[in-house]
């Protein structure tokens, strides 16, 4: 009997759970709460799955994807010509206006849609973490999601209450990409993301170069930056255009001058002085000079009057 190409996927997910020793950014472990919910989707998928109506399904808690649309005319022709292969999975909803929701699937059960045929499904019971578990582990064994659609994914997981551990296990990827996925979706305005779209041809790179960029100008909001989005562009060329944009010199901006050098001393162990065109530190450590801030504060009126019979001319 030919294996369910789910439990296919979805076992080759877990054979892949742990990374050789020579990859140089090591896959993370999966929460063993993870791994439950693996196993799950594995014995369901020995089932048999059911025929239902599209118009019973409502739509999952969150996206993750950017559009689901995006290529699905490939999909529709496919399973005109040789029928739904792989099912998706629904969870009941009580007390919803539609019984069922997605929990993975969304562009196979569009493309029936189009086609007017009824979706093939696996039922279950699921609460929202579980659903939420379960949508991230199909698709990071089947999507090739570009960068920013995972970092997209990661931060709205987050958001809905899954701890960092459990995304780096949904995901496999380690902490420290993870990281770098959320600095850049914390930084680039929503809207900028969703306007330049997903990018698939272009990785991590380009999008943290759009990060440092944008931190680098905090006089651009973004509708400054959206201007520089040009819609009738492939998404991969807007990104591109963006950086370019962002690195050529503003006229309405003029540059600042360039900064004092700061000028520091020691004066004796224990006391610093940090001197700039428009500012004086002193820095104070140790016991001795306990009330030194005081006592030079004290001399201060002296040291104005001082100063200014100086620089009256002669």
């Amino acid at each position: 009997m030919r294996r369910d190409l789910l439990a296919s996927s979805l076992k080759a997910v877990r054979d892949g759970k742990q990374t050789p020793p020579t990859e140089p950014e090591p896959k993370a472990r999966r929460p063993a709460g993870i791994l439950d919910v693996q196993r799950g989707l594995d014995q369901l998928s020995a089932g048999a799955p059911r025929s239902i109506d599209t118009a019973q399904i409502a739509d999952s808690a969150i996206r993750d994807r950017f559009d689901i649309t995006d290529g699905i005319e490939d999909l529709v022709t496919s399973i005109r010509a040789s029928g739904q292969r792989l099912p998706v999975l629904l969870r009941r909803v009580q007390g919803a206006a539609l019984p069922y929701e997605v929990v993975y699937g969304r562009r196979r059960i569009e493309a029936c849609r189009q086609l007017g045929i009824e979706v093939q499904a696996y039922i279950s019971e699921m609460d929202d973490r579980e659903a939420l578990i379960s949508q991230g582990l199909e698709n990071a064994a089947r999507l090739q999601r570009s960068f920013i659609e995972q970092a997209v994914y990661a931060d709205r997981l987050l958001n809905h209450g899954l701890t960092r551990d459990e995304v780096t296990g949904i995901l496999a990827v380690d902490k420290t990409m993870i990281s770098r996925m959320l600095g850049v979706v914390s930084t680039v305005p929503a809207a900028v993301i969703a306007a330049i779209g997903p990018a698939h041809d272009s990785g991590r790179r380009p999008w943290q170069a759009l990060r440092d960029s944008v931190i680098a100008r905090p006089d651009l909001a973004p509708p400054a930056l959206l201007a520089l989005i040009d819609p009738a562009l492939p998404s991969n060329d807007r990104l591109l255009a963006v950086l370019k944009g962002l690195k050529a010199p503003s006229p309405e901006v003029t540059e600042p001058a360039p900064a004092e050098r700061m000028v520091k001393r020691v004066l004796t162990p224990g006391l610093q002085v940090e001197r700039e065109a428009k500012r004086l530190t002193l820095r104070l450590s140790g016991k001795e000079f306990a009330g030194f801030s005081e006592f030079v504060d004290a001399r201060l009126d002296d040291l104005l009057a001082e100063f200014r019979a100086s620089s009256e001319p002669k």
